[in-house]
């Protein structure tokens, strides 16, 4: 269940992109079905890479560091990259 849970949104776009291939194997399959599909695939790309996990900054960490205990309210919010 982990993998599922770590490779969701990969497992998802190839879901997706299987789909529309097979409709369009089952509607017959013409050039411009194609492009579609490549622009799908750039699409499903360009959303991983908006959010995907990427790991913490060392300099954003000093940063947090060397904020509390400064009097300042600090929200902590700890999270799984996956």
């Amino acid at each position: 269940m982990e993998i599922i849970n770590q490779y969701s949104m990969l497992l998802s776009g190839i879901a997706i992109l299987g789909l529309v291939i097979f409709v369009f194997i089952h509607k017959g399959f013409k050039p411009r079905d194609s492009i579609v599909l490549l622009l799908l695939a750039l699409a499903l790309f360009a959303v991983w890479m908006f959010i995907r996990p990427e790991q913490a900054n060392t300099d954003e960490l000093a940063e947090f560091r060397s904020q509390i205990g400064q009097g300042q309210v600090v929200l902590v919010e700890m999270q799984s990259p996956y």
